[in-house]
């Protein structure tokens, strides 16, 4: 525990239990839904890739400020694509760790947006400031030479222009993408969509409907299934080119659990079979279509995708949810159905001179929209919308 200034303590905690969840959600905003449960269940599920870490702050003995983190080895080559990527795996049967370094993410692994918790009687600023001298002494404790901000969103502009002062450099991370449900029925929805688009979704329900009959389960108990979940949920990650976690199936166990009343698996039948699931997080008039799988052999025959995502809009307008966060990729469909962007942003910076003088031309070459076919050229999607 290291005193700042004027009773202001800082302390890294390396667990969440050490938080208490009333403090947790005195400081986070109310709109913050992957809150205190989450974390938890990220700390209970095993995960291989992250060590979390919570700096916390207190102001005569009263907690003021959380800010999450977490460490890893972090490759570059997750946000590269194409020729690139095969040349940096070409190199690394020389030299192992090319582009690849022990990294601290302030930020959460697997949210969103990067939540930072200060209370509403600070000065935000300084106490962010604060927190990452303390941060940066843990980083050299550590012999951690690189710190990054993880998914910072572009409304808060005072810290994205205070992170620029301090010596970050920032990159456009992969943008997330967010429904506004202002349809009062699903065909209202569809009528909204595009002519091409309405004209394929309603071919593609036609023919689903016609020959299979799905059921859809709502429910926040999988003990008995969590096999057939789990399975899709790989086949899902093994078809994507994004992988910065994998998650256990202790995660799929406990975060209902852990988030009653808020996380919820959609999942989808076919004669008894599990053929889709989407596990959401419902609060405050949002949905977060957090995580998703699919029997990819039954997919590409009966359109699940679009099936299952109708019927989740469909849910939200009779249950009152205004915006639906099915998140990052399939962009090119996401944006026909009527997505808007929602920019993303990562700030890095090394202790290391050399690394730090070449942090800027590296970020120009990994900047993840050069290696998205859709991000590269979002000109022919007359009517999307980026979110501030």
């Amino acid at each position: 525990m290291q005193e700042i200034n004027s009773g202001l303590t800082f302390e890294v905690v390396n667990t969440i239990n050490a938080i208490s969840r009333d403090d947790w959600e005195r400081l986070f905003p109310k709109e913050v839904i992957e809150g205190y449960g989450y974390h938890k269940t990220l700390e209970e599920s095993s995960l291989k890739e992250f060590s979390m870490f919570y700096l916390t702050a207190k102001r005569a003995g009263n907690l003021i400020a959380i800010i999450p983190f977490f460490t890893m080895d972090f490759s570059m080559t997750t946000l590269i694509r194409g020729p690139l990527h095969k040349l940096i795996f070409f190199i690394r049967k020389l030299f192992k760790r090319f582009l690849m370094m022990r990294m601290i993410f302030i930020g959460s692994p697997t949210t969103e947006e990067l939540y930072i918790a200060t209370s509403k009687n600070e000065d935000r600023m300084k106490i962010i400031s604060n927190a990452l001298d303390k941060i940066y002494e843990f980083s050299r404790i550590n012999k951690i030479k690189t710190i990054s901000i993880y998914n910072l969103a572009k409304k808060d502009g005072g810290l994205n222009n205070h992170l620029i002062a301090a010596g970050f450099v920032p990159m456009e991370n992969f943008p997330t993408t967010r429904f506004e449900i202002k349809a009062k029925s699903l065909e209202e929805y569809i009528a909204s969509l595009g002519s091409s688009t309405r004209k394929d979704v309603r071919r593609k329900l036609r023919k689903s409907s016609g020959v299979i009959r799905l059921e859809t389960e709502i429910t926040d108990c999988v003990d008995d299934s969590i096999d057939e979940i789990y399975k899709l949920y790989m086949n899902n990650f093994n078809d994507s080119d994004i992988h910065f976690e994998i998650l256990t199936p202790d995660f799929f166990l406990k975060i209902c659990r852990n988030m009653p009343n808020s996380a919820k698996y959609f999942i989808t039948r076919h004669e008894g079979k599990i053929v889709a699931f989407n596990l959401c997080f419902i609060e405050n008039g949002t949905c977060i279509d957090k995580f998703i799988g699919f029997d990819y052999n039954f997919t590409l025959k009966y359109h699940t995708y679009y099936t299952t995502f109708c019927h989740n809009i469909d849910w939200c307008i009779k249950n009152n949810v205004r915006f639906y966060q099915p998140g990052q990729g399939d962009y090119d469909a996401k944006i026909r159905l009527g997505a808007s962007l929602v920019p993303l942003f990562i700030y890095i910076k090394s202790f290391n001179p050399l690394l730090n003088f070449l942090m800027k031309p590296i970020v120009k070459l990994i900047e993840p929209k050069k290696f998205d076919s859709v991000l590269k050229d979002l000109t022919k999607y007359k009517n999307l919308r980026i979110e501030d």
